[in-house]
């Protein structure tokens, strides 16, 4: 849309219309919008948009892109406007549990702020079906599948070989790695340094024996460090 002053509805009618299902993750319960894809869809329909970290002044007197709470919690809020059409969200630091996060660092600030983002434009249209817990943009209905033709009955065989099942890929066990590595950073575990190390040796290099180990030790590390977090947490809760 060239207009650089469209109404709210007309916003609405173009932004709420857009399938992001293509381009969502499931963490924790929760559907997430990729930011960065929302943030293209933004600069496709309306480029002139603008966004606005509101800051706070901390108890030293320096200014702080976070709000503080007391018990160390933060939140962090934006303004997006399109034209004269602005819109304004907040949200708070949380770990991959959604729980608020006590004397945040700077990169859950930063992915905080990137949510938060998302969420301020869907307030505008974009996903908010997902909020509202729908599968598709209103007025949207899913693809019907085609009915399938019958199949004329094959002409019986004297006798068959059993289908043997296909051999697992040579490579599934570094594939399977990744695949662990991966939703165990979604739940907020970082290996350490000598471990990623290993890790990334074994993927480069596609050693299978080498990634069977350490899947093993990956799954065993991760359960006690995730565990120790846990504790803390609730600890900190109390």
């Amino acid at each position: 849309m060239g207009e650089k002053n469209p109404t709210a509805e007309e916003i609405w009618g173009v932004l709420s219309k857009v399938n992001v299902n293509e381009h969502t993750q499931d963490r924790g319960g929760l559907t997430y919008l990729s930011w960065a894809w929302a943030y293209g869809i933004m600069m496709d329909h309306f480029p002139f948009f603008t966004i606005e970290w509101h800051e706070q002044q901390d108890s030293n007197g320096v200014m702080r892109d976070v709000t503080m709470y007391e018990g160390g919690s933060a939140s962090v809020s934006c303004t997006v406007a399109i034209g004269d059409v602005s819109k304004q969200m907040w949200l708070p630091v949380m770990d991959y549990r959604h729980k608020a996060i006590a004397n945040p660092d700077a990169r859950s600030i930063s992915d905080a702020k990137m949510r938060c983002l998302t969420k301020c434009f869907s307030l505008f249209g974009l996903g908010n079906y997902i909020y509202q817990n729908e599968e598709l943009p209103p007025n949207i209905e899913p693809a019907k599948e085609k009915p399938k033709a019958k199949k004329k009955p094959a002409p019986k065989k004297a006798a068959t070989k059993t289908a043997k099942k296909p051999a697992p890929h040579p490579k599934q066990p570094v594939k399977d790695l990744v695949t662990a590595v991966t939703e165990l950073d979604g739940r907020g575990w970082v290996p350490e340094d000598a471990l990623k190390g290993q890790i990334k040796n074994a993927v480069k290099s596609q050693d299978v024996e080498e990634s069977i180990r350490l899947i093993e030790l990956v799954n065993k590390t991760a359960e006690v460090a995730l565990k120790l977090h846990d504790e803390k947490e609730e600890s900190n809760d109390g």
